[in-house]
């Protein structure tokens, strides 16, 4: 299962509990940091152990401790995965046509 911010959990305690929302996880980290889904306050750390896709556990029986995902952050349009450099950038901003940019300039990332 894959965590990113936006995604909304909802508690499977029995007894109730608040819905979170995650606002920052790296991926590789034993915990996320999320708040109250419904006013983005009570900032906190949770387990990403106790944060599951499925409110079933692999022998079919109820999970009752953790959070469940409920929904997922809606999906960005992608940037294209072809980007002019710095240099076709200004080219293209100073009004250029792109067919008197560089053609090697169009990379996946420029190194550092």
């Amino acid at each position: 299962m894959t965590i990113q911010p936006g995604q909304i959990y909802r508690s499977l305690d029995p007894r109730g509990g608040p819905r979170i929302r995650i606002q920052t996880y790296r991926p590789g980290d034993a915990r996320a940091h999320v708040v109250d889904a419904q006013d983005g306050k009570r900032f906190r750390q949770i387990l990403v152990t106790a944060l599951h896709s499925s409110d079933t556990t692999r022998t079919g029986a109820k999970r009752r401790t953790g959070y469940v995902l409920l929904t997922s952050p809606p999906l960005k349009a992608e940037a294209s995965a072809l980007t002019p450099c710095p240099a076709c950038r200004r080219a293209d901003q100073a009004g250029l046509a792109p067919d008197e940019q560089h053609p090697e300039c169009i990379t996946q990332e420029q190194p550092k």
